[in-house]
């Protein structure tokens, strides 16, 4: 957050439109702060999922890929979850000790993204998930299946991948279907129109059973105003 920045509260000032770069934002300074915001992150939990993916695949490759594939699965719908819920969710100051804890951790969350979508400071996360990270880590040595740090290794990589696509439609734009298809999906999340629906972030998979796709009418609207995809860095904001 810039100094004299003032969080924006979800249960406050809702999930608010985006504003225009202000004149002469540097862009490109605004991606080099977001990727060494999430770099510690990326280094520790691949580190992590080295040490832990090695050894597994010695002792059993299949078992290992059950458990990666399983973890990939599972990442899509807590990340679509996670996006929803918690980081769209209004957590208003209320209530009894948890409701007031809930607030104090997750209602200052997102809003400044979805205001500043070009801000460096607002695009990864930094520390925030590092507890939660620790304590599925110690939790998955005493589940009774072997494949449980594997698992959670698995989730915790696929976090790091996530963060860096995010990342990527935000200030890059990257030849490929995939990516072009991610990038105008969550781009589309970012508009006026979007900020209810389009909560996946690496996929749109979850988007559909859930209720919250684009529907048919923005589909074509979006896909008829298509304009060439930017060659340098930047979101076309």
């Amino acid at each position: 957050m810039e100094p004299n920045q003032k969080t924006l509260l979800k249960s406050r000032n809702g999930i608010p439109s985006p504003r225009l770069p202000p004149h002469g934002v540097d862009l490109a300074r605004e991606a080099r702060i977001a990727r060494t915001r999430f770099y510690p992150l990326t280094i520790a939990y691949t580190a992590y999922a080295i040490a832990i993916l090695v050894p597994a695949f010695r002792m059993s490759v299949r078992a290992t890929i059950a458990a990666l594939v399983a973890a990939l699965v599972s990442w899509t719908l807590i990340e679509y979850l996670f996006h929803r819920y918690i980081l769209h969710g209004p957590f208003p100051d209320e209530g009894g000790r948890l409701r007031r804890w809930m607030h104090d951790r997750f209602d200052g969350m997102h809003a400044d993204h979805h205001q500043r979508p070009w801000d460096g400071h607002h695009i990864n996360g930094r520390f925030e998930s590092l507890p939660a990270a620790l304590a599925m880590a110690a939790f998955s040595y005493l589940l009774p299946h072997p494949a449980g740090p594997v698992f959670v290794a698995a989730l915790l990589q696929s976090y790091v991948v996530e963060e860096w696509i995010h990342y990527a439609v935000h200030f890059h734009a990257f030849k490929g279907r995939y990516f072009t298809h991610i990038r105008r999906h969550h781009l589309y999340h970012h508009g006026m129109r979007g900020r209810d629906v389009a909560f996946g972030l690496t996929s749109a998979i979850w988007d559909q059973p859930f209720g919250t796709h684009i529907g048919e009418a923005d589909r074509a609207r979006r896909a008829l105003s298509r304009r060439p995809e930017p060659s340098a860095p930047g979101p076309p904001w």
